[in-house]
């Protein structure tokens, strides 16, 4: 009977302690800040992915074959809207953390580096009405390694905000 009415007691303890863990954690989820970074910091990087994958699409195709200027405008257009969407969520990110140093100093350099990648874009139209697919092949070049150090600065970001990564489940 006594060892009974101590597990009961260690059981009580252990649902109090549990408990008072996810309060506390349900109220900082609650509030709105943790959900919405983890939201734009995914989003920032979906679309910078994007905009990726259309350049080097558009890269590979261009030193393989001269695609037409319609083809070659949807992919820098891709490119563009991907680009300008990951900003907006940026400014989401930007706008939720404006103590963090670690944090802001890495969304400057993202930003930077997406004007980067907007002014290359432009530079994709230029060479596109010239008719110089090797100046747009080397646009695409140029907006492929600017989002890649973007992605290293994300990386940043990420650890800032205390962002996990998650695992997809294996098959």
């Amino acid at each position: 009977m006594k060892i009974l009415s101590h597990m009961v007691l260690v059981g009580l303890v252990a649902f109090a302690f549990g408990s008072t863990a996810l309060v506390g954690q349900s109220a900082y989820a609650q509030s709105g800040k943790a959900s919405g970074d983890v939201y734009n910091f995914w989003k920032t990087q979906g679309w910078q992915q994007q905009s990726q994958s259309q350049a080097r699409s558009l890269y590979h195709y261009g030193q393989t074959a001269q695609p037409t200027p319609a083809q070659a405008r949807e992919h820098a257009t891709s490119a563009r809207q991907g680009v300008v969407a990951a900003q907006k969520s940026l400014g989401e990110l930007k706008k939720s953390n404006p103590d963090n140093k670690e944090a802001q100093a890495a969304i400057a350099k993202i930003e930077e580096m997406q004007k980067k990648v907007l002014g290359h874009c432009d530079m994709v139209d230029k060479a596109l009405a010239k008719g110089d697919h090797a100046e747009m092949c080397a646009c695409c070049a140029d907006m492929v390694h600017d989002l890649e150090a973007a992605d290293g600065e994300l990386t940043k970001l990420q650890k800032a905000l205390k962002i996990e990564k998650v695992e997809l489940p294996k098959r």
